[in-house]
C-alpha cells in the first residue's frame, strides 16, 4: 500500500469514527405503513391527530391533588424496583451489579443516571378534563409476584398491574382504564430523557423507537415534535451502556409520537386509540445494561439499541470471540490483546499481498514518472501509457486497495465493539488502567500509540513523491494520538496493540520481500 492509499484510509478512518461519534444524525423516518407482523390499523388522520399530552392538573382542588409519595420497593431480577403511587409507573429502577464511578462508595447506576428524570413511564390523555389524573396518588398492594396500582374517582377507574417472572430481566406491566363519563380518543404511554451536560456519556444519549428497524433520536441540539403514524414495537431511553424500554405486548401495534420536552430534553410516547369506553395496554418494561442477550430474552428487536455501527453483522461474532477469550484470561484488556494478534494473524495474508504490489509500485516508479514528464500536457495519452506499463509488468492497481477494503469493516466494527460494549463498563486491565471503559487517566496508551505509530511510518516503503502528502503523513501520528485521548482505553489499548503488530509484521516483511523501508 503506498502512501497516498494509506492517507486515504487513514483519513477515511478518522471521519467515520468522528462521524459516528459526534454527527450520528437520526434517520429519516421511513414511509408510513404497515408492520407484516401486525394485523392492518386504521391510519391517524393528520387532521385529527393526537396533540402533545397534557402534563400539568389545572382547576384542582386541595381535596382532590395529592401530593404526598409513598413508594413500593419490589426485588427484581437486576435489582429494586421501586414502583410510584403517583403519576409515575416507576419511582426508581436501581441496578444491583453496576455502579456509576469506579471508588468503593460510588452510587448504583438507577434510572436518574440514565434519564436525569426522578421517576420514569407515565400515563396521559388527549382529552383535557382527564388532565389531573397525573397529579393523583393511587394505591400500591403487593402481590405474590409484583403489585398493583388502582385509583378511581367518578370519571375514571385506572389499574396498574405489574408481574416479576424468575430469570426474566424485564418486568410485564398491565394498564387498564375505563371510563364512566366521557373517553378521550387516545392514550399515551411516555418516558422522558434529557441529555445533561455533566454526564459523560451526554453524546451517546437518545431516544429509541423501533419501526421496521431502529430509529434513533439524539437529544444534543433539542427535539422537533414529529408523529409516527405506523405500528411501532417500543420506545426508549438509552445511553452508551443502559436502556430503559417500554416493549408493547398488544396484538395491535400503537403509533409514536416524539416531542420536546424542554431544553435538551425529549419525550417520546406509545399511542393507542381508545375504542369504546375502556382500554388495555400490556407492555414489558426493561431497565438495565445493553447487554445482547438480556435484550433478546426481552425482545427479539431490542439488541440493536447497541450501536455498533455499519458493520454489526461483522461486530456479532467479534463480540462474541472477544468474551470467549476473557473465560480463559479473566481479564478483557488481555483478551483484547490476545483479539488484536489473532485478528493480525488472520489478515497476513492480506498485508503480505499488498507489500508485494507496493514492492511491484515502487520499481515502476521511475518509468511512471517519465511518462508523467512525457505525456504532461495530454492527459488521455498518460492515462494510456501508464495502464500499458502496469500491465505489461503485472501491476494490478486494485490489488493494494482489496486487501485494506477487505479489513475496514473488521476495525470499523471492533472500534464499535470496544466503544460500545457493557461487557467494557468499569473492566479492569492492570497498573494505571482500571476501567477499560473510560479514557486513560494518565494519557500513557495514546502518547504510546502516536509513537508506536511514527516508527511504524519510518518502516513503511515510500511510493509518494508529493512533499505535501509527505508532511501529512508525518503528522498523522500526532493527530490519531490526539484524537484517541478521549475514547475508551480498551479501544486505545486495541490500536496500540495493532500498531506494534504491525511494526513486526513490517519488519518481517521487509526482510522476506527485500523491501526498503522510508
Amino acid at each position: 500500500m503506498d502512501r497516498r492509499t494509506a492517507l486515504a484510509v487513514v483519513i477515511c478512518m478518522l471521519i467515520l469514527m468522528g462521524w459516528q461519534k459526534f454527527f450520528i444524525e437520526p434517520r429519516m423516518a421511513a414511509p408510513i405503513g404497515t408492520s407484516a407482523s401486525a394485523p392492518a390499523r386504521e391510519e391517524v388522520n393528520p387532521a385529527t391527530a393526537p396533540s402533545a399530552p397534557n402534563t400539568l392538573a389545572q382547576g384542582l382542588s386541595p381535596s382532590t391533588v395529592h401530593k404526598s409519595s409513598s413508594p413500593l420497593t419490589i426485588d427484581g431480577n437486576n435489582g429494586q424496583i421501586r414502583l410510584d403511587d403517583g403519576k409515575n409507573f416507576l419511582s426508581d429502577w436501581i441496578l444491583k451489579d453496576y455502579k456509576q464511578g469506579m471508588s468503593q462508595d460510588a452510587p448504583l447506576v438507577d434510572l436518574k443516571a440514565l434519564t436525569h428524570q426522578e421517576g420514569q413511564l407515565q400515563l396521559a390523555f388527549d382529552d383535557s378534563s382527564l388532565a389531573y389524573l397525573n397529579q393523583v396518588q393511587g394505591t400500591l398492594t403487593p402481590t405474590p409476584h409484583g403489585a398493583t396500582w388502582s385509583y378511581e374517582d367518578s370519571n375514571v377507574k385506572l389499574l396498574r398491574e405489574f408481574t416479576l417472572t424468575p430469570n426474566n430481566p424485564s418486568m410485564e406491566a398491565r394498564i387498564t382504564a375505563e371510563f364512566k363519563t366521557r373517553s378521550p380518543r387516545f392514550a399515551f404511554i411516555s418516558l422522558v430523557s434529557e441529555n445533561a451536560s455533566q454526564d459523560q456519556e451526554a453524546q451517546d444519549q437518545q431516544l429509541l423507537y423501533w419501526h421496521q428497524g431502529l430509529e434513533r433520536v439524539p437529544l444534543k441540539d433539542g427535539l422537533e415534535q414529529k408523529q409516527i403514524a405506523a405500528p411501532v414495537k417500543f420506545i426508549a431511553a438509552t445511553s452508551r451502556y443502559f436502556l430503559l424500554a417500554a416493549v408493547d405486548e398488544s396484538p395491535v401495534a400503537p403509533n409514536a409520537l416524539q416531542q420536546p420536552a424542554g431544553p435538551k430534553t425529549g419525550r417520546i410516547s406509545l399511542v393507542y386509540p381508545v375504542a369504546g369506553n375502556a382500554i388495555q395496554i400490556p407492555l414489558k418494561i426493561y431497565f438495565g445494561p445493553k447487554e445482547l442477550n438480556a435484550l433478546r430474552s426481552v425482545d427479539p428487536t431490542l439488541d440493536q439499541a447497541v450501536d455498533f455501527g455499519w458493520f454489526t453483522i461483522c461486530a456479532y461474532p467479534l463480540l462474541k470471540l472477544l468474551k470467549w477469550l476473557y473465560q480463559f484470561v479473566q481479564n478483557y484488556g488481555i483478551a483484547i490483546i490476545l483479539l488484536t494478534l489473532l485478528l493480525k494473524m488472520l489478515t497476513f495474508p492480506l498485508n503480505y499481498k499488498s507489500m508485494k504490489n507496493m514492492k511491484n509500485m515502487a520499481r515502476l516508479q521511475p518509468q511512471l514518472q517519465r511518462i508523467k514528464e512525457r505525456y504532461k500536457d495530454d492527459r488521455e495519452a498518460l492515462n494510456r501509457e501508464m495502464l500499458s506499463l502496469m500491465k505489461n509488468n503485472g501491476y494490478n492497481p486494485m490489488a493494494g486497495c482489496l486487501p485494506i477494503l477487505i479489513q475496514m469493516p473488521i476495525f470499523f466494527a471492533l472500534y464499535r465493539v470496544l466503544y460500545s460494549s457493557i461487557e467494557l463498563y468499569h473492566a479492569p486491565f492492570g497498573l494505571w488502567i482500571h476501567d477499560l471503559s473510560s479514557r486513560d487517566p494518565l494519557y500513557i496508551t495514546p502518547v504510546l500509540l502516536s509513537f508506536t505509530m511514527f516508527i511504524q511510518q519510518k518502516l513503511t516503503p515510500n511510493t509518494a513523491t508529493d512533499p505535501a502528502q509527505a508532511r501529512m503523513m508525518q503528522l498523522m501520528p500526532l493527530i490519531f494520538g490526539a484524537f484517541m485521548i478521549a475514547l475508551p482505553s480498551g479501544l486505545t489499548l486495541y490500536m496500540l496493540v495493532n500498531a506494534l503488530a504491525s511494526i513486526g509484521q513490517q519488519i518481517f516483511l521487509n526482510k522476506k520481500l527485500d523491501i526498503k523501508p522510508a
